[in-house]
Parts: structure tokens; C-alpha cells; sequence
């Protein structure tokens, strides 16, 4: 008997911790599970070398593109994005891969790329389709590295062009260049429409847990197009974002 009670209590308590649980994780807001469960998804992307190798490619009919990953991420992220623009007839599509330095350091390797890039294909100017912190390095490189001649198009998804409150909860240098009263961000927003590609594409939604506020995706010198419910990791892997982003990657 003494046994069968214990069990019991045991079954009591168990069922009691988990409607515990239950209460916690329902005041959790929907979007972050929503953003765990994309990130979760896109873990086979730390798969791949940071590093891609710049060889030649095909002529496409298109400029080359060149696809700039966010902070924590991988080079690997894009390859949903990747095969969608493949079945477009893009050939000639290469990833920048980083992990650590500040906004300038990580500018400077991309021109670097962008260059290299430029000399296999014998092109004169790329296509940059960026994500997160990708748009802020991209822009970066293009208004203060003299990289604007050589980029045709820039597509940023899910930038923090005027900087985002989530920045606030971390404290390296990186994400404190990030936050919207930083040097960085005033700094970049300073320009006039002159030291931008002559095409500016920037995608944003209402959804995301990182850009906050969404108001800081949008930027007066761009196409700003919106895409509702698509949260910060879900532009990778998003169909809608694909279609998009292969709309304004015009033919040369």
C-alpha cells in the first residue's frame, strides 16, 4: 500500500510540474517559440566551412550575387535561398562567410570578397542579398569602403538600419554598434541618396523578435517592401521572401 501511495504522490507531483510548465510556457510570446523553432531548423547551415572558395562559374545572364549572413550565423543559411534562385537560372552565387570582428573588420573582408569575386566572373559590379546584421555590414562597405560602384543591387533582410532595442541585451561591441543611438548607426544614416547602390531593396515584417523596433527595417532611400508574419531566422527558409528577392535581381 505504502508503495502504491508513493507512486502516487509521485504521479501528483509530476502532473503538477508540468501544468506548471504548461503556464509558463503559454505567457511566452508566440513569436519567440516561432523564431526557436526556424533557428532550430537552420542548425545543419554550422554543417558547412565558414569559408567558400571563389572559382568561376558559368555566365548566367545575370550579375553574380554575392549573400551576406547575419550575426551567429553561417554561409550555410542560404542554401534554401540558394536552390530558389538555381531554379531561376542563377549560376553564379556565392556566399560571405564571418564569425568574429566589428562592423569595419567584417566590411573590409567583404569588399575583399566582393573584389575577388568580381575579378573570376570579369563583371563589374555584384548583387548583395543580406541578412540581419549582413545589410549593416554590407552598407558599410558600400558607403564607407568605396564599395557603391561595384554593387548593382543590394538587398538587405531584416536590417536594423536605425538600430534595434534588442541590442540592449548584450553588451560586446558589436551589438553595442547596433543599438539605434550608437556612432555606427548615426553614422551610416547620415548619408545623402549618393552613396547608395541606384538600386536599394529593403524587406521587413511584422514579426520579428530581434528588430525592434519593425519601423528600424524600413530606410527613406529604398524600395521597402513588406512581408507580413515572417519572423527574423524565417526569411531564410521563407518562399514569399524567395520570390521577392528574385523579382528585383534584374537580368543585366
Amino acid at each position: 500500500m505504502r508503495a502504491v501511495a508513493g507512486l502516487e504522490g509521485l504521479q501528483r507531483g509530476a502532473k503538477a510540474v508540468a501544468s506548471a510548465a504548461a503556464r509558463v510556457v503559454a505567457k511566452v510570446n508566440p513569436d519567440v517559440w516561432r523564431e526557436f523553432g526556424y533557428v532550430t531548423l537552420s542548425g545543419y547551415s554550422l554543417l558547412l566551412p565558414r569559408a567558400e572558395p571563389i572559382i568561376p562559374r558559368e555566365p548566367d545572364g545575370f550579375a553574380p550575387v554575392v549573400l551576406v549572413h547575419g550575426l551567429g550565423g553561417n554561409r550555410g543559411a542560404w542554401w534554401p535561398l540558394r536552390l530558389f534562385l538555381m531554379l531561376s537560372g542563377h549560376r553564379r552565387i556565392y556566399a560571405f562567410g564571418y564569425s568574429n570582428g566589428d562592423v569595419r573588420g567584417l566590411a573590409e573582408a567583404l569588399e575583399g570578397f566582393v573584389n575577388g569575386v568580381l575579378e573570376v566572373t570579369g563583371e563589374r559590379q555584384a548583387d548583395l542579398v543580406t541578412h540581419s546584421l549582413g545589410g549593416i555590414v554590407s552598407r558599410y562597405a558600400i558607403q564607407r569602403l568605396g564599395l557603391r560602384d561595384k554593387v548593382r543591387t543590394l538587398v538587405t533582410m531584416a536590417a536594423m538600419h536605425y538600430g534595434t532595442y534588442a541590442a540592449h541585451y548584450a553588451n560586446t561591441e558589436l551589438t553595442k554598434a547596433l543599438r539605434p543611438e550608437s556612432d555606427l548607426i548615426r553614422d551610416l544614416n547620415s548619408d545623402g541618396p549618393e552613396r547608395y547602390p541606384s538600386c536599394f531593396v529593403s524587406i521587413g515584417s511584422n514579426r520579428d523578435v530581434y528588430v525592434v523596433p519593425a519601423q528600424s527595417m524600413r530606410h527613406p532611400f529604398a524600395e521597402n517592401i513588406y512581408v507580413p508574419g515572417v519572423s527574423h531566422a524565417e526569411y531564410l527558409v521563407s518562399p514569399r521572401v524567395f520570390r521577392v528577392v528574385d523579382s528585383v535581381l534584374d537580368p543585366l
